[in-house]
């Protein structure tokens, strides 16, 4: 008796391999999705503490807050006003002339404060620098 000659995978071999590299290209994006979000949350974390050290050093040398922190930062204790990842905006918000707020929009989640952070769509801002 002259024996089958097989060639190829059958129907079966091939569903269950594809099946296989379906379920780890998954794992693999959502992996790499949540590990993006917090990246660039926390470069927004970093920015914020940059903006809060110019903001002490200009209340060092000018005994309060500015007004706007974009105008008198940049060039004299900033080199450029940082950007968000993803294009939100960075709220700087002087409460009194010794106190200021700084707010940012995290991926991550947080508690919303109730300040406009821009993008498309509109996002509110969950995560709050203050000082004191």
């Amino acid at each position: 008796m002259k024996a089958k000659n097989k060639k190829g995978f059958s129907l079966i071999e091939l569903i269950v391999v594809m099946t296989i590299i379906m379920v780890i290209s998954v794992v693999g994006i959502v992996t790499f999705t949540g590990t993006n979000e917090k990246a660039r949350d926390s470069k927004r974390m970093a920015d914020l503490e940059k903006i809060r050290v110019a903001l002490e050093l200009y209340k060092q040398e000018n005994g309060i807050y500015p007004t706007d922190a974009e105008t008198y930062l940049v060039t004299e204790f900033l080199q450029e006003w940082p950007s968000d990842p993803k294009d939100y905006d960075y709220v700087y918000t002087q409460v009194t002339s010794y106190t200021y707020t700084l707010d940012a929009y995290l991926e991550s989640g947080g508690t919303s404060v109730g300040t406009s952070c821009g993008g498309s769509p509109a996002v509110t801002c969950n995560y709050r620098v203050r000082n004191p």
